[in-house]
């Protein structure tokens, strides 16, 4: 059975607002304000989602054993983005410009249009996407590397409205 490879499979947009992060509305993921990160950001140093749990132990006082259980989810979310010349197609930039700001990074990988790449095809209705409410750390601009491009880097604090198995809703 073939393997999804990961070569442009990953659609990712910053997202301002959503009703339902379980069910994000294919007119809010495609609506004014929403920023296409897709080709904004590097692959290395790209992390988001899921890095474990905390651990819980608090045996009874009859317990003669330490066991544990899987405690809160812990997730992490950081991205070094690429700057550009034209400020029109600097976006990342213009938009991460302080910590603090508030919204959604919504990732779906491996689905789209047949003729197309995965991010090239817009969101639609019954995509599996996973979603992350965010809040923007500063701004990091990276030193430059011998014959790299310039970049910055944000680190996004992970908020309580996680699916990392949502399915976006028809509608408006």
């Amino acid at each position: 059975m073939p393997k999804m490879l990961n070569d442009a499979n990953t659609k990712l947009a910053f997202v301002p607002t959503l009703a339902d992060h379980r069910a994000p509305k294919v007119s809010e993921l495609t609506g004014s304000g929403v920023l296409d990160l897709s080709c904004a950001i590097t692959a290395a140093d790209f992390v988001l989602g899921a890095t474990g749990n905390d651990d819980v132990s608090d045996p009874a006082l009859c317990t003669s054993t330490n066991s544990s259980v899987p405690g809160r989810d812990n997730y992490e979310a950081a991205m070094n983005f690429f700057r550009y010349t034209e400020t029109a197609e600097d976006k990342a930039w213009t938009t991460f410009t302080k910590k603090g700001i508030n919204g959604y990074l919504v990732r779906r990988i491996g689905q789209g249009e047949p003729d197309k790449k995965p991010f090239e095809s817009p969101f639609k209705a019954g995509d599996e996407v996973q979603v992350y409410q965010v809040i923007s750390g500063v701004p990091q601009i990276l030193s430059p590397a011998d014959a790299g491009f310039e970049k910055f880097k944000v680190q996004f604090y992970v908020q309580d409205n996680v699916d990392e198995r949502a399915k976006v809703a028809a509608g408006a």
